[in-house]
């Protein structure tokens, strides 16, 4: 039985477990490092858990939201000799403002893709 990844699911299935991966295989694809957590893997799993949710519990922001939040974090973060990485808990605490473009920009796709329903496109 072969074990299900995130790259093998879509992102609004991802589950913790899929986001922790995901953050450590991109973090040795754009640092060259390997991931650390915040903390500890205890406490990115709690936070990562409270912003895209669980089986148990939904989250406050969703899975689409935070791999945005996150992929925009890592394209946005500039290393430095003394932090030459990043982690979820550091962008949550020092990038709050990418949480708030990315949901900005989420809104208005959602208003968009509203103002556009049951447009009829077969004469466009």
């Amino acid at each position: 039985m072969s074990l299900t990844t995130y790259e093998s699911k879509p992102v609004a299935k991802w589950n913790v477990n899929d986001f922790l991966a995901y953050l450590e295989a991109e973090h040795k694809r754009i640092f060259g490092i390997q991931y650390a957590p915040f903390k500890s893997f205890k406490t990115e799993r709690g936070m990562l858990g409270n912003w895209a949710g669980t089986k148990r519990k939904p989250g406050k922001y969703g899975p689409e939201l935070t791999k945005r939040f996150i992929d925009r974090c890592l394209a946005k973060y500039k290393p430095t000799r003394d932090f030459p990485g990043v982690s979820f808990g550091w962008m949550t605490l020092h990038m709050a403002y990418v949480r708030q473009q990315v949901e900005a920009e989420i809104q208005a796709e959602q208003q968009r893709a509203d103002r556009n329903e049951g447009v009829d496109n077969t004469w466009f």
